[in-house]
């Protein structure tokens, strides 16, 4: 949350997704720990001002400017099928694309321009950048990550 929006309760919200579809009229939140239900919602450039069931006036949400707004897992509208979130890559098995198991990712680094992923196997630690040239495929659901490693990333003398 950025900061009140008027009087009437009403705050301005950075979004992570430009579709917003969970903070729309009607979803579920989590604020500081509470439940609450998304009352209005309307964008303002690349912001959302919207307003919360039980917080009807600014002197409400003062206290909130810098809070995060959360919401379960399992009630989170993704916005397409390859949507994910960093914990559910951990403990997911790494193969290459020729097969071979690399083992599974211990950690998500994020030093900055991409995600990293520790992966612990029969090869000891291999950090795989999380880039398009080296990710070929995410299927959490089947818990898989293929990749084509670049040129080094795995010790070919092993």
């Amino acid at each position: 949350m950025l900061r009140p929006h008027g009087l009437k309760g009403e705050v301005r919200v950075a979004v992570f997704s430009q579709s917003a579809r969970n903070v729309q009229r009607g979803r579920p939140v989590f604020l500081d720990g509470v439940r609450r239900t998304v009352e209005r919602a309307r964008q303002d450039g690349d912001q959302w001002i919207i307003q919360l069931a039980g917080l009807s006036h600014r002197n409400a949400v003062e206290g909130y400017r810098g809070e995060l707004l959360e919401a379960a897992d399992s009630e989170v509208l993704r916005d397409d099928d390859e949507s994910y979130f960093v914990h559910e890559l951990l403990g997911l098995k790494v193969v290459t694309v020729g097969g071979e198991e690399l083992g599974v990712v211990t950690e998500v680094l994020q030093p900055g321009g991409n995600d990293v992923y520790v992966v612990v196997g029969p090869r000891g630690e291999v950090l795989i950048p999380a880039v398009g040239e080296v990710i070929d495929r995410i299927d959490v659901s089947a818990g898989l990550i293929a990749i084509t490693p670049l040129p080094g990333m795995v010790d070919e003398t092993e």
